[in-house]
């Protein structure tokens, strides 16, 4: 059981590392494109530009949030996501 534990556990610290990371990436482009204004793009293409850098930072968001409630609801309620339950693990 405790091996289950910490296995799901390094999984979703993980996945949040990663969302951390990409999360700053995706901040660091959205601030390096926000400095840029105005670029000198032509409207449709400036306008692109900044619409999909801040997609790209809300999904990020999106994505971090997403893995920070996952390892709340792992370390406080003790549910394991149905992504990482394992082949041996009893139906609840």
């Amino acid at each position: 059981m405790q091996a289950e534990y910490e296995r799901v556990h390094r999984l979703l610290e993980k996945q949040f590392v990663e969302a951390v990371r990409g999360r700053d990436l995706a901040s660091a482009l959205f601030a390096e494109v926000h400095r840029d204004i105005p670029s000198g793009l032509p409207y449709p293409d400036g306008t692109h530009r900044i619409k999909k850098v801040s997609r790209e930072y809300s999904c990020s968001l999106n994505e971090l949030s997403r893995a920070v409630q996952r390892m709340a609801d792992f370390k406080i309620w003790g549910i394991v996501p149905e992504d990482l339950k394992s082949e041996s693990d009893p139906p609840e």
